[in-house]
């Protein structure tokens, strides 16, 4: 960690694109996916530049003009000029989206942390920039005056299910399905993601729409972990409970751990104030790498916030003392890479 505050005084974008380059190298991204690449641009600039296209909300045409005026951004990048707007576009559709995925367990990484307390839940994306005037009007002319809409002004969204580690508030995996579906087949998948950073799983956390015997058995036997997902039906004692760790979950309940599940939530909406609640990509695929590359944008921007607040912490023992106790924040105990 820097003595001085030369990192700290820099731009805001200009230390997210830092913190950007140096995960992918940590991640061991290729600098070029073909030995035939005219060798002009890096495949680390092009994702560099598509991730901030999403921490913009930006277009492709949007963020090339953009980028022309911001020398700093360049100078960090390596750039001598900024690529045409297809250029982008073009990589996106050839990106190899494990290459992407891997990259959120590169922050966790560089976060150092020794063990993932998880929680997991899921949310909608519009596949549209409609505005939710204008979808309420369609499906209300869909229906006949007087009753309720038909059936098929059910709009499909994309729903994507989160990985979250709740000290330190990053993304750590992703898969995505057409909504609305049930929660609880999700479980098992986004949790073999996660276990590809080899890293030890002290807890996991879910609501009720993961209550199922089968998450149980793969929290705990599988991976090691503490498993706190909320049992349906759990207040009526005429309803009897299947499965021995879903009575066992019954009898002896973690409220205190099953309130940081909040904390998914939370970020969950942070994403969607700063990056939107829709997706500008049309096919499944693109919206796909989309939603990958805005999370890796959100997980490059927490790191450097809680590198920030670490910095002040150490250098103001006042601050330290009175506002910001170890007691009270837990992730200021492991310290991240400068």
């Amino acid at each position: 960690m820097p003595q001085d505050g030369e990192k700290a005084n820099r731009n805001k974008l200009v230390r997210i694109v830092v913190r950007m380059s140096k995960i992918l190298r940590r991640a061991r991204y290729p600098l070029r996916g073909s030995k035939f690449s005219n060798h002009i641009y890096t495949d680390h600039q092009h994702v560099v530049m598509l991730a901030l296209r999403q921490h913009l909300r930006k277009s492709y045409r949007d963020i090339c003009e953009m980028l022309e005026v911001c020398t700093a951004l360049l100078d960090e990048l390596g750039l001598d000029r900024v690529p045409h707007w297809t250029t982008l576009q073009k990589f996106s559709k050839r990106a190899d989206m494990r290459r992407l995925e891997r990259l959120l367990l590169a922050c966790i990484d560089d976060a150092r942390l020794r063990v993932l307390d998880l929680a997991v839940d899921s949310t909608g994306f519009s596949s549209t920039s409609a505005s939710i005037y204008y979808v309420r009007t369609l499906e209300r002319r869909t229906g006949k005056p007087g009753r309720p809409p038909c059936r098929r002004s059910v709009r499909s969204y994309l729903k994507q299910t989160m990985a979250v580690e709740t000290r330190k508030q990053l993304i750590a995996a992703l898969k995505f399905r057409l909504g609305p579906a049930n929660d609880s087949p999700d479980f098992i998948r986004i949790l073999k993601k996660v276990s590809l950073a080899d890293q030890p799983v002290r807890v996991v956390v879910a609501d009720k729409g993961y209550d199922s015997e089968r998450n149980h058995e793969y929290a705990q036997k599988v991976l090691g972990a503490r498993s706190i997902i909320l049992v349906r039906a759990a207040d009526r004692p005429l309803i009897r409970i299947r499965g021995r760790l879903r009575r066992r979950q019954r009898r002896c309940f973690d409220k205190k751990g099953y309130n940081r599940r909040a904390l998914v939530e939370t970020v969950h909406s942070v994403e969607k104030r700063l990056m939107g609640s829709h997706v500008l990509a049309r096919s499944a695929c693109l919206q796909h790498k989309e939603l990958v590359l805005r999370a890796f944008a959100y997980n490059a921007r927490r790191l450097e916030t809680l590198f920030l607040l670490l910095l002040r912490v150490s250098t103001q023992p006042a601050f330290r003392s009175h506002y910001y106790p170890l007691s009270l924040c837990p992730f200021l105990q492991y310290t991240t890479r400068g």
